[in-house]
């Protein structure tokens, strides 16, 4: 009903002030404009200034980022400056893509986690639930990072089936997103998130799509969402198990979190520093340190690797 809120104010005003301005004739049709302007979406230029810009749709969608705020997004994340950064216009919607583009919000980054390149696992179940990356929203991305993160503070690989014996994949508006899963009293993997946040889908940014792979596509509605999980289906239980045990917030981390939990492929002090947490001068595993939940008592230290060790990179990388 909000679209026919929106009528009232032109149509009654029209109503006041049209007795002297038009014939009678043209008052008897003002019901069935407002009808048409409702149903089916005439809007005429005297009512544009009246309507907001729809949030819902990704083809109303447009970004507020500021080339001052993508600058610096740029170097706090670290983006490749190869895959050539383009600032939207502030009317260019975020879908269709630009060629040989996609969008990438900035919520991506500092709310789920993820950097540039991604992580093998982001992208397996992407691939697996046949969506592109700049559909899932960000609470989604956080559950699949959240879940990574939670796997290797376990000493073990993510594993598909465990992330869907806990998340399904669900439609919401024209984004996707990874839901707990209810019913059949499956457990949370995680201790608590957040339930809203704003302002996500009108910051991004376009870049080269080279950095994804080529069978990363995009997801339409008529696809089918069956992803239901069989009677025979299985899933490392001991994993689940162990993941439930040691629940952890959903919530943005510092970069020492993302390269110890081989998330983050670049890391801002080279390949012969390590990083350390430590919490009054004891060093903390990944597993406690996830559980904390105020990241002031910690220190992000460093610790400087042998000419004789493996260049941290490689060693994140090799593992991921």
């Amino acid at each position: 009903m909000m679209g026919l809120n929106r009528l009232i104010f032109p149509i009654n005003s029209l109503f006041t002030f049209s007795f002297s301005l038009f014939p009678l004739s043209f008052l008897s049709l003002l019901p069935s404009l407002a009808f048409s302007f409702y149903f089916y979406k005439v809007r005429p230029s005297f009512l544009l200034n009246t309507m907001a810009p729809g949030k819902d749709n990704m083809s109303e969608s447009v970004s507020v980022l500021t080339q001052r705020q993508l600058d610096k997004f740029v170097r706090d994340y670290r983006i490749p400056m190869d895959l050539r950064l383009v600032l939207p216009s502030k009317d260019e919607p975020i879908y269709p893509f630009r060629q040989g583009k996609f969008p990438l919000y900035t919520r991506v980054c500092n709310f789920a986690n993820y950097k540039i390149p991604f992580s093998r696992f982001l992208i397996r179940v992407l691939q697996f639930f046949r969506v592109h990356i700049s559909q899932v929203n960000p609470f989604g991305l956080s559950r699949i990072s959240h879940f990574e993160l939670s796997c290797r503070a376990q000493d073990r690989r993510p594993d598909l089936n465990v992330f869907r014996y806990f998340y399904e994949f669900i439609i919401t508006g024209d984004w996707y997103t990874f839901s707990h899963r209810r019913g059949g009293g499956v457990p949370y993997p995680s201790s608590e998130e957040r339930s809203s946040l704003k302002n996500w889908k009108d910051n991004f940014f376009w870049l080269d799509d080279r950095c994804l792979p080529e069978d990363l596509r995009w997801r339409f509605k008529d696809q089918s969402m069956s992803f239901d999980l069989d009677d025979d289906f299985g899933f490392d239980k001991t994993l689940a198990r162990a993941l439930v045990a040691h629940q952890s917030p959903i919530r943005p981390l510092p970069e020492h979190f993302l390269v110890l939990g081989r998330l983050c492929f670049s890391w801002s002090h080279g390949d012969r520093k390590w990083p350390v947490i430590r919490r009054k001068s004891v060093i903390m595993s990944l597993k406690d340190a996830l559980k904390v939940p105020n990241f002031d008592v910690f220190d992000f230290d460093l610790e400087d690797q042998g000419e004789d060790e493996v260049p941290l990179m490689k060693q994140v990388a090799s593992s991921a």
